[in-house]
């Protein structure tokens, strides 16, 4: 098909009014709605998915434009595999005409990095941040049961970091239609009475209301649809405005299951809004019961201490780029719990929602962080908060619910840093006074950062990071030095290692056993480590090598194990040792003064043929042996309660 449209261009990214011929155009009617999925969500919502077939080019004034699917990244295509700078994606849609009399919504789940979005003709704004959702009320501008044009300008210039900026709509695209009162966000908190076994829940609704009047509006909440610990009120909206309303209920002790890394226990809260009896909006999140707590020697999860380990994993992969398909998570997310990856600061940058709700699933701890990197980051220097302060705001807002998630960090490696972090870290606070809220540290180990100009003093928890690239003291001894100036906190290795160490199936780390032995051992202060890095990773920054990829991994780009995997997770494992000696099977497991350890609750044993139920075993419990005999070379194995595992017999 060949026709004529007035269409919109661009200059930079903004927009200029031209006539084209368009071609390879997405067709209307059925092909629209087939390529769009309409949804009808619970209590008066609707969604329609905008992912799928849009068209793309890097020149704006291309009479033709290529296919590309969104969500997606333009440099996973061997066309665009380098291409840094503007791309330009636009699709054709209809809108559902039964909306009428809805407010109307275009949402975007990320984009990197840079997004100037039109629709219809009209610039709707632009949001500078990778990471985090944005959205623009588009009632007065969407054609309803009409065909509607929205176009994208992406930019992925904006880069810190040693990691591949991924260009492009990297998460879905949504239009949603609400009536005007709805509900924004539901933030829940869970306090756990660790004596008494019971647990108070509060829940902070932000309401919103889009009319010209003040509606009264009613709130009913429920925990995994049973009426016990209901929270219901009545609330009034104003016109064209917001409320915020606190709740708060108890939960009984034969309802309490605690949220642990072993035992990832979850519930689900439904609040339904209503106006004049009628529900007009729904919403529905998970939530966990945990309580975390630090020490100036521990970590004390739901009252036990405990010393953990894990894994940076970097968002990349040449097939996906960093749209983190639950394919690619979920295996990622396994693979690291098998190597005993229980607590990390995952990466620099906020995580994607699936990530976290499959982390939330399996049990993993982590520090959720902003993008601001490096001792020459420009907000670092200026101490311009107003980005950081807007991507620490959506990545909250977005994320708050999730147990996984015990904390928030402002920033990586930064330098002259003091007025950034306090600053920042207050801010932080206002959003979520509950978390650790926290930086990482590159600088406290060395000598021109002390007590009066290092933001560890006023970090809760010192996360650091060290590195053994020339056997410098700094890093070698950095455990000891960060401690002495700051006894009152504990430490946990945000990042460590020694190299990049090799792309091949057989490359090991080598020195990592003893940077380990003497980072750790006769300090009970380090609550863990977390390695750099899981996977190897797409980057042109300075060292990489000619393979384009960082070799940190123990792991390949594609998810291939290396040597280092098995390594690893032995150096990681939850045990000192499990052995077959005369068919006994002898379990001996940390003691308190090693990294990791906690208490094996739920661990079974299994080999061909037998599976044995193990005690509760505390760190320094005397070795647990076998009453059962197993045959002579049989491998047995150490189950998780998720059923990981995460130890054999050699």
């Amino acid at each position: 098909m060949r026709w004529t449209a007035r269409a919109w261009m661009w200059t930079g990214c903004g927009f200029i009014k031209r006539n084209l011929q368009m071609k390879n155009r997405i067709q209307i009617a059925a092909g629209l709605l087939a390529a769009s999925v309409l949804s009808a969500a619970a209590g008066g919502g609707s969604q329609l998915s905008l992912n799928g077939l849009w068209q793309f080019t890097t020149n704006a004034e291309a009479a033709t434009w290529d296919s590309i699917i969104v969500p997606g990244n333009w440099d996973t295509l061997p066309a665009y595999a380098t291409h840094k700078g503007k791309g330009w994606y636009r699709r054709e849609f209809v809108a559902p005409a039964e909306w009428r009399g809805k407010r109307i919504r275009l949402k975007f789940d990320a984009v990197y990095h840079d997004a100037t979005v039109t629709l219809n003709g009209q610039e709707l704004g632009t949001h500078i941040g990778g990471y985090t959702p944005f959205e623009f009320d588009v009632t007065d501008v969407v054609k309803l049961g009409g065909t509607n044009s929205v176009t994208v300008c992406a930019d992925n210039t904006y880069r810190r970091g040693a990691w591949w900026h991924w260009g492009g709509i990297s998460r879905s695209v949504t239009l949603i239609a609400n009536h005007d009162a709805r509900i924004v966000w539901q933030h829940i908190r869970s306090e756990p009475d660790l004596a008494a076994g019971t647990a108070r829940v509060f829940v902070r609704y932000k309401l919103a209301n889009a009319g010209d009047k003040a509606v009264v509006v009613s709130l009913a909440s429920a925990i995994d649809g049973r009426k016990e610990s209901a929270l219901a009120k009545r609330v009034s909206v104003p016109a064209r405005g917001e409320a915020i309303v606190e709740l708060e209920t108890k939960l009984s002790k034969s309802r309490v299951r605690l949220w642990h890394f072993d035992h990832p226990n979850l519930y689900r809260l439904t609040t339904r809004l209503s106006t004049g009896g009628k529900v007009v909006h729904e919403q529905s999140d998970r939530f966990g019961i945990r309580k975390v707590e630090l020490t100036p020697d521990s970590l004390l999860l739901n009252g036990e201490r405990v010393r953990l380990n894990g894994y940076n994993r970097v968002s990349d992969s040449r097939k996906f780029g960093n749209t983190e398909p639950d394919e690619l998570v979920k295996s990622d997310v396994d693979m690291m719990k098998r190597a005993n990856g229980n607590l990390t600061r995952l990466m620099h940058y906020p995580q994607a929602p699936n990530l976290l709700d499959y982390l939330d699933e399996k049990g993993m701890m982590i520090w959720c962080e902003i993008p601001v990197w490096g001792g020459d980051d420009p907000f670092v220097r200026t101490n311009d908060l107003t980005l950081p302060r807007q991507w620490m705001r959506e990545m909250i807002e977005r994320d708050y619910n999730h147990p996984c998630i015990i904390g928030w960090s402002v920033g990586n490696e930064m330098e002259r840093h003091l007025d950034y972090a306090s600053n920042m870290m207050a801010f932080t606070r206002t959003l979520d006074p509950h978390r650790i809220v926290t930086h990482v540290s590159f600088t406290g180990a060395r000598r021109d950062y002390n007590r009066t100009n290092d933001p560890i003093t006023i970090s809760p928890v010192a996360l650091y990071n060290t590195y053994s690239f020339n056997n410098k003291v700094t890093d070698r001894n950095a455990a000891t030095i960060v401690h002495d100036k700051w006894p009152e906190k504990a430490i946990f290795f945000s990042e460590f290692g020694i190299k990049q160490f090799g792309g091949s199936l057989d490359a090991r780390i080598n020195g990592i056993e003893e940077m380990y032995r003497i980072l750790s051992e006769g300090k009970p202060y380090v609550i863990g480590f977390s390695l750099w890095t899981f996977n190897d990773y797409r980057s042109d920054y300075p060292g990489t090598p000619p393979s384009g990829n960082r070799e940190w991994g123990i792991v390949t780009e594609d998810r291939q194990p290396k040597a280092a995997y098995e390594q690893l997770r032995k150096l990681f494992s939850p045990v000192r040792s499990l052995i077959v000696t005369n068919g006994v099977i002898r379990l001996e497991p940390r003691s308190p003064d090693e990294v990791p350890s906690f208490t094996l609750r739920g661990y079974k044993l299994k080999w061909d043929g037998g599976e044995i139920a193990l005690p509760d075993l505390k760190p320094g419990d005397a070795a647990w042996t076998s009453r059962k005999l197993v045959k002579s070379g049989t491998v047995v194995k150490l189950f998780t309660p998720t059923g990981y595992d995460v130890a054999q017999t050699e």
